[in-house]
């Protein structure tokens, strides 16, 4: 399976005002997040599973992240880390608050992607750095949760269709990118 995106996390330092920027692009309210450690919003962005998140900046400078489903993240640690990339931390479990497991699950009964009783934690997760010091998130979701984020026997996964068309793409003879633009070509120039 390829990792599909399944989270996008956006820290800002101003939550009410960041929750405000996205609700009115979005067009669609954040619903408060389940993190017992810190102040998190979500709203679906896409039809197969992908939310977005708004949460408070954990440390200066904290970009956006994009968590990553897996289906093994013991496996996904150990090939990241064989192709040079660092674990920051974890794995981590993603355990749902005590104080609100019971209500979650009888609201979760009513919700479209019910498929079988809640458990004790969304699954695991991991923050990760790649060679280059860009950082990323890997979740391995509990099934229970696999038809929120279209994971599992839910998923879509890439069309042949797609893979075709990354084959044409693999297939062309692209000069170096130092290569592919005249500078001296007006068309070329970058705007100014």
């Amino acid at each position: 399976m390829i990792p599909k995106p399944v989270i996008i996390n956006v820290p800002v330092d101003d939550v009410d005002a960041g929750i405000d920027f996205y609700e009115s692009f979005l067009g669609l309210r954040l619903a408060r997040s389940l993190s017992p450690d810190q102040i998190s919003f979500h709203a679906p962005v896409s039809s197969d599973g992908i939310l977005l998140t708004v949460n408070k900046r954990n440390f200066p400078g904290e970009g956006v992240t994009l968590m990553f489903a897996v289906e093994d993240i013991d496996a996904a640690l150990a090939s990241w880390k064989a192709a040079g990339g660092t674990v920051v931390a974890g794995p981590y479990d993603l355990p749902l608050p005590r104080k609100i497991r019971d209500e979650f699950r009888d609201q979760f009964r009513d919700s479209p992607f019910f498929r079988g009783e809640a458990g004790d934690s969304m699954g695991r997760g991991a923050s990760l750095h790649d060679a280059e010091g860009n950082r990323i998130g890997i979740v391995e979701l509990s099934e229970w949760a696999h038809a929120t984020f279209a994971l599992g026997a839910y998923a879509r996964p890439v069309t042949a269709e797609q893979l075709k068309d990354q084959s044409i793409a693999l297939a062309r003879r692209v000069p170096a990118t130092t290569e592919m633009f005249d500078a001296n070509d007006p068309a070329d120039a970058a705007d100014d």
